[in-house]
Formats: structure tokens, sequence, C-alpha cells
């Protein structure tokens, strides 16, 4: 990464007695997707409000362009945001909602006028200057907000889960609209949500917060596929977390006992000890139900007993219990699945299980 737009430095947040951001360090490139991810108490609207200005942090730095803009005011630094609730005004038409902020500033007419067109063009509302707000979908009044922000031309837009009033139809098709956005304006966004589809679908990296500290920041693939910590497998989509006991490492392979089953998993960034506790992550769709045959050397197999299979349109969950009454989940194709009461195997390629530390 060059030069990152925005860096945060060991910043910290408290009110009174609790910290809500503790000692928080994160770089942002100009022009990427960085999407804030995190349950509710997280530390991720705070970060947000952080850096628009909203608050001043206890400590720490916040660094546009390498210059600490942590004690500015908000109208001094080259930010936008963008929140749930548009707050637009009624009583003006989308034209004047868009403008409003440059006429605060004294932008000469001719140019507002210009800037208005250029950012109803970007959002697809070209058609609807004159409507008010009321005469408007939710979608589009997302868009209205958006355009609002971006014809401020600022270097960093900042969105504070601005599709969570949306239904989840509307939704996902904001998300794709968005982020299309964000490629062709090529401005920096920093957005914050709870919703895990949201931050796989839009980001170009994720940054998972957890009790007000970096839980980890990564690619969506990586934060998927990789996770570092049960907590992480368990926030993002959905996971079979195996807690088991380590008998050996060998040639980049770990050696666990699982529910008295031996099993096998690849060596992550450090191999764990032998006798040390573990968890083993595998993704449903990575798990195949079926009879019981013989364990091939790249796969694992547990036996276990269906108890549940639920319809879901594009797919069935098959639900196992295991032999040490572990609750196991697979993805399977439609009508592809055992009856409940069927005894089966589960089984799962090596590399498809990541060992995670607590």
């Amino acid at each position: 990464m060059s030069d990152p737009l925005l860096r945060l430095v060991d910043l910290s947040k408290r009110f009174g007695q609790v910290t809500a951001l503790d000692g928080i360090s994160l770089d942002v490139a100009g022009g990427e997707f960085l999407t804030v991810l995190g349950a509710s108490g997280s530390g991720k609207t705070t970060t947000l409000r952080l850096i628009a200005g909203f608050e001043p942090p206890t400590a720490g730095q916040i660094l546009m362009d390498g210059a600490d803009i942590a004690r500015l005011p908000p109208y001094r630094r080259d930010v936008n945001t963008v929140f749930q609730q548009y707050a637009l005004f009624p009583h003006l038409t989308v034209r004047e909602n868009v403008g409003y902020g440059l006429r605060m500033r004294r932008v000469v007419r001719p140019e507002i006028e210009q800037r208005v067109t250029e950012a109803l063009a970007l959002v697809r509302l070209g058609d609807l200057g004159a409507r008010r707000p009321r005469q408007l979908s939710g979608g589009q009044q997302q868009r209205v907000a958006l355009a609002r922000a971006l014809v401020n031309r600022p270097r960093l837009l900042l969105l504070d889960e601005p599709l969570g009033a949306l239904d989840l139809k509307l939704r996902r098709a904001m998300q794709l609209e968005l982020k299309q956005l964000q490629t062709r304006v090529g401005i920096t966004f920093v957005y914050v949500t709870h919703d895990q589809e949201e931050a796989l679908t839009m980001s170009d990296r994720i940054a998972l917060m957890r009790n007000g500290r970096l839980e980890q920041l990564g690619t969506p693939e990586a934060i998927y596929h990789r996770p570092r910590t049960r907590y992480v497998a368990d926030f993002i989509g959905e996971t079979n977390l195996l807690a088991g006991k380590v008998l050996g490492a060998n040639g980049g392979r770990v050696t666990i006992e699982v529910g008295g089953a031996t099993l096998r998993a690849i060596a992550g960034e450090t191999a764990p000890s032998a006798g040390a506790d573990i968890w083993l992550s595998v993704r449903p769709e990575r798990l195949a139900v079926g009879p019981r045959g013989e364990v091939a050397p790249d796969r694992n197999q547990l036996d276990g007993v269906v108890t549940d299979v639920v319809f879901m349109g594009a797919g069935t969950r098959v639900f196992v219990t295991l032999a040490d009454a572990t609750r196991a989940v697979a993805h399977r194709p439609p009508g592809d699945a055992p009856a409940p009461g069927t005894p089966v195997a589960v089984e799962w390629p090596v590399d498809a299980g990541v060992l995670l530390r607590e």
C-alpha cells in the first residue's frame, strides 16, 4: 500500500469509565472501500464519529495525508458523512437538498447548478430533481443523501449504516449500486455496518471490531476463509466449530482429537503445540453428508445422525448431531439430503478446516 489517505494511530475513546475504543491503529488507502464491521457496542460507530470530528479522541492520532486532524472541527475536515436516517429537508426539492451545503458555503449559483446536476447523474436521479423527499422511495432517498455528500467532492466519505432502513431486496440491490458508484467516483469510503453479508459483498477490506478493539483486518476472502480467532469465524457467515486437542504436528499438518476421533488440519500462521486446546472451523458448504465409507488420505470424517432438514429455496440445510453431541450443519443442493433419523457421516477436505485460537 502507498502512503495512506487516512491513518488511525493508537486511537482511543472513553466515556467516563467506559472504554468505547481501545488503541485502534488502521491505514486506509486512497480510493479504498473499507468496511468497519462489528456487533452493537464493538466501537465501529465511535470510530466513524471520531474520524468525522463529532467526538474528540481521548488519545491517539487521526492523520489525513499525514496531517493530524484529530482536533479540527468537522467543517475543516475534507470529509462528509451519510447517516442511516437521511435527514433530508422535506420542504426542499431533491435539487435543493443536494445543493444545500454548497449554498451554505456561498458557492456561486452556476457552479452549484453544474455540480448538483453531476451528482444527481451519478446516483441516477437526474430526472427527479423537482420532487420532494416524500415523493421518493426509500432507495431514492438514500441516493439523494449520497448525492448531497458527493456534491461537496470530499476526499473521504463516511457511511453509517446507510442501508439499514431499507427492506432486504432493496438493500441487496443498493449494495451493488453503492460499490459500483464508489468505483466510478474513486472517493475513499469508510462504511460502518453490523451486516456481515453487506461487508462481504461491498468491501475491498474489512476491519472487524470487538469490544473496542480491532479483531482482524483483511480482504473479504481472507476474513471468511482464513479467520484468526473463533470469534471471527463465528461472526462472519455460518461455520461449524469443533472443540479439540492437538496431538501433534508434522510437515505443515496438525493432528487433532475431536470427540474421540482423530482428524487432520493445515497448520496456520503458528502451529499449536501438542496438548493445546484448539477449535476447528469448517464452513457448511465444505461438508458432505452421506453413508460412512473409506476415508481418503486428504479428507476427514465424523459419524452422526441427521436431526433436521430445512429447505432454503436455492439449497438445503442439513443438521447432523455428531457422536459427541456437537451439532453440525451442511449446505446441500435441493433434494440432496437424507431424511431425519438417518445415520450418516459428515466429511470434508483436510484443507477446508481452519485451526483457531480462542
